[in-house]
């Protein structure tokens, strides 16, 4: 009896370990499949600030703005590339979920660009002074808290990515998701674009 039960323990041990990669390489292959790394890098770290850098994002926000996208709900910038792409509605709730649960778990990285020290702590004072943190976390690395995985993380994000999505927040041409609170604060504090720069400069320097 006691054999039987350490083998079928041995059987389940090895049958989720077995199907383990096979679940974390098919949201690989898919993001290179449908051509996402020909905007998005290789290891979703793009190589031009046109297109966000998505490793280590949060799951729940990836899937928000994915679905937002195929739903028309955000149609700026490189998400109208997004929308018009041939193999994007060729995409299952299950290959959007493999995908995002790929990308999720890769490292994340500061950015290539360097700002200037001055510009980056003028940034770092102004993401506390506003309370960012509340929501993104200390430096914009995310909060682990369940409630919060809807919010992006912002870390060694592109900068000049980071100061567009501001600018179109504010602008009120970003409306998805939490855009209309953050775009109330923004209008609140009277945030003009050498701030924005300078949020965007501190984020992207954070690992």
């Amino acid at each position: 009896m006691k054999k039987a039960l350490i083998s079928t323990i041995a059987l389940v041990f090895t049958f989720f370990v077995g199907v383990s990669p096979v679940i974390a390489g098919n949201g690989k292959a898919l993001f290179k499949s449908k051509f996402c790394i020909n905007c998005h890098g290789t290891d979703g770290h793009s190589k031009t600030s046109q297109f966000p850098h998505l490793a280590g994002q949060n799951k729940l926000y990836l899937l928000n703005q994915f679905n937002a996208i195929i739903h028309g709900q955000r149609q700026l910038g490189s998400t109208t590339l997004m929308a018009k792409h041939p193999k994007l509605k060729g995409f299952s709730p299950q290959d959007i979920d493999d995908i995002t649960t790929y990308l999720s778990a890769l490292p994340r990285k500061a950015a290539d660009e360097k700002s200037p020290v001055a510009l980056v702590r003028k940034g770092e004072a102004l993401f506390k002074n506003l309370g960012c943190e509340q929501c993104h976390g200390v430096g914009g690395i995310g909060k682990k808290e369940a409630k919060f995985s809807a919010y992006p993380k912002l870390n060694g994000q592109h900068p000049d990515y980071l100061f567009w999505q501001m600018k179109r927040i504010i602008e009120g041409k970003r409306t998805n998701n939490h855009a209309a609170k953050m775009r109330k604060k923004f209008k609140e504090e009277n945030l003009n674009d050498a701030e924005f720069k300078a949020i965007a400069a501190y984020l992207g320097s954070v690992q």
